[in-house]
């Protein structure tokens, strides 16, 4: 009896995201494996008897194309073991269709089939640092053929002083060396290439770890500067000022959260939302300051409780794509924009929307409020993290401390 594969939505299953995992099911002899392709959908978006996502999936053609290449790919290695006149159990499909891969592919070609997945996965950013990565990686080995083989210690450690003599600062590197390690143990993961070939054993990235970025928290007093400055001569600068004093007065709230605050996040007093990176539940008083900027803006985007309340996005910005892009944009205008209210209100530290998140923690923490609950109010999963945005604040005090020797 021949064995029947078919691409179909695996709803026993759910993932983090909500979705269902996209499977390929091998049947032979009735019974039934299922492999994971690394795709998923939610089943109001997946046609059961087309096995494919729905039309209007923002990335149908997208998902089409890489559901039907890896049908492909399954379907011809059972017709090859079928001409090898090998009748094997469902079981046996399973684990060679598993270990159906190139032996040793270009790596250029496979980070275009991650970035490909992480697309259709409607993860952006992540896939904007593989494609950062990929294009560092292309520069540096020119119009050579790069194989997994390749990458060994030596060729790190070639890749790490050509990112330095390109004046990429340490934090950049160590982000384009993690992702690089990401991708050769997910290649492994899925039997893409060998663990053989994994050279990051004997190249460490724990010197990466001892890097400080510098801190910008800024004091309360200039908080209140901020919030007084007359604008009436710069209304440019009102909604860029709101979005900073808005995330202040939020426990520190992230810029991509704010864009993503719709008006049925709030209720009684209360802002509700998940945090897009962590996907954690927050729940927050909202304090006067911040119901005054809500005030502000209910007459200029309320229409219905689905509406977006800042003016970042709106009903254009559907996809991922677009609204990452749309995302990114405004950040950066709103950032700008803070450097001109940071001259005007005489503040040296360079503003921008992150400058709330840490000014919230350190005003905090000289408040006497314990770490373990400043952890719990920025949604950080341990002490380690906050404590990177407090490092500025701990040395200020032993600097003042240290002064008794004078």
């Amino acid at each position: 009896m021949s064995a029947n594969i078919k691409v179909v939505l695996y709803p026993s299953k759910t993932l983090k995201n909500g979705e269902h995992p996209i499977m390929l099911r091998v049947i032979k002899d009735r019974k039934p494996k299922y492999i994971s392709i690394g795709f998923s959908c939610t089943k109001d978006l997946w046609d059961d008897k087309e096995n494919l996502p729905k039309k209007k999936h923002v990335h149908y053609k997208e998902l089409c194309i890489l559901i039907s290449d890896k049908l492909s790919e399954a379907q011809r290695m059972v017709l090859d073991l079928q001409n090898d006149n090998k009748d094997l159990s469902a079981h046996e499909i399973k684990g060679k269709l598993k270990r159906k891969v190139v032996n040793n592919p270009l790596i250029v070609d496979y980070f275009d089939n991650v970035i490909k997945r992480l697309i259709a996965a409607g993860q952006i950013k992540n896939a904007e640092i593989y494609k950062d990565t990929k294009r560092n990686l292309s520069h540096f080995i020119q119009s050579r053929q790069l194989h997994f083989s390749d990458i060994d210690v030596q060729f790190l450690n070639s890749f790490e002083e050509f990112l330095k003599t390109s004046g990429k600062g340490s934090n950049t590197i160590y982000i384009y060396l993690r992702t690089l390690r990401a991708l050769l143990n997910k290649a492994i993961k899925e039997d893409v290439c060998s663990e053989k070939y994994y050279p990051f054993k004997r190249f460490s990235l724990s010197k990466y770890s001892k890097i400080k970025t510098q801190k910008r928290a800024i004091e309360k007093k200039d908080i209140d500067k901020i919030k007084n400055l007359t604008l009436s001569k710069h209304p440019h600068l009102i909604d860029a000022r709101n979005i900073f004093l808005f995330s202040y007065y939020c426990r520190g709230m992230n810029f991509i959260d704010i864009a993503s605050l719709k008006w049925k996040d709030i209720k009684n007093n209360r802002l509700s939302y998940r945090r897009k990176k962590t996907n954690d539940l927050f729940n927050m008083e909202i304090f006067a300051p911040a119901k005054n900027i809500l005030n502000y803006y209910k007459p200029l985007t309320f229409s219905n409780r689905e509406s977006y309340v800042f003016p970042i996005f709106n009903e254009n910005h559907i996809t991922s794509q677009s609204m990452h892009n749309r995302r990114t944009k405004m950040l950066r205008e709103v950032n700008l924009r803070l450097k001109e209210i940071g001259q005007l209100a005489k503040i040296k530290t360079e503003l921008t929307t992150y400058v709330a998140r840490h000014t919230y923690a350190t005003v905090l923490k000289k408040g006497g409020i314990p770490i373990s609950i400043i952890k719990e109010a920025m949604g950080h999963d341990n002490e380690k993290t906050t404590q990177i945005y407090l490092d500025s604040f701990e040395n200020k005090i032993i600097d003042e401390a240290s002064k008794v020797i004078l």
